[in-house]
């Protein structure tokens, strides 16, 4: 178990992390905005290379009101959210939709799953990156897809970080999550351009799928234990598993 003195230098690596973060974003709105290191500055009532010291993440007293004046200058707003520290422990219907996926893919295809990000201090992971030749596939997968916006840009953001070529976010097809993908079409089509059936047809021939792709699926539950021969005729065999659901945000 870790030791307070443990966890409080691990906090301290990761404000590091945190400062450098806010810092790359706040200079990549800035660039944005169309705005030069001394017009920001001016705005803020700051000297250039007070604005500099934050956005190279060097200044250790920069607060919260000082990111939230900023952001307003470069035209952005800072979110605060708390997470629980160590790896993200999957739930058995996340762990059984990842499997389901998976048992369609081509062996050619080798698996890692809650891969970490390459940063020190970054506690965020990917649920599953797949690798084929000359390709890597990030895959983050939702049971439930309830804002689209900001889950897709945790997973691009993700994506961007670890370096994967594409990206793949599978949702359990159930009558909300339907309803969800639908109605975040227009958000999705541009950059998810391939329909469920090109995305899964490439995985299954263990071949780069060209772009990225939204896929609803049917999760296949955890086989039980095989029944006796001896079995009685009133103990049943399990159902089968439903399939993929063919549906994509592009159209079919």
């Amino acid at each position: 178990m870790p030791t307070r003195m443990n966890t409080l230098a691990e906090a301290r690596r990761y404000l590091v992390w945190a400062r450098s973060d806010a810092g790359r974003e706040l200079r990549l709105a800035r660039h944005n905005a169309g705005l030069t290191l001394a017009q920001a500055g001016r705005r803020l009532g700051w000297s250039k290379t007070k604005l500099s010291r934050v956005e190279l993440g060097r200044n250790p007293r920069v607060s919260v009101e000082d990111l939230v004046l900023i952001g307003s200058v470069v035209g952005i707003r800072p979110s605060v959210r708390f997470f629980p520290t160590g790896r993200r422990i999957a739930d058995a219907g996340q762990v059984e939709l990842l499997a389901t996926l998976i048992a369609r893919m081509h062996p050619r295809w080798q698996h890692r799953h809650e891969v970490p990000m390459p940063r020190a201090g970054d506690l965020r992971a990917a649920d599953l990156v797949s690798s084929v030749e000359g390709c890597q596939l990030m895959v983050e997968a939702y049971r439930r897809f309830a804002d689209a916006q900001a889950q897709v840009r945790a997973a691009r953001l993700k994506q961007r970080d670890l370096g994967a070529d594409r990206l793949l976010l599978i949702i359990e097809d159930t009558r909300a999550n339907r309803a969800a993908v639908a109605s975040a079409l227009p958000e999705l089509k541009p950059s998810f351009t391939l329909t469920a059936r090109m995305m899964l047809g490439a995985l299954t021939a263990g071949i780069d799928p060209g772009g990225d792709a939204v896929v609803l699926l049917r999760r296949r539950p955890a086989s039980p234990l095989p029944v006796a021969p001896h079995a009685t005729k009133g103990e049943r065999a399990p159902a089968p598993s439903p399939g993929v659901a063919h549906h994509a945000t592009s159209g079919e």
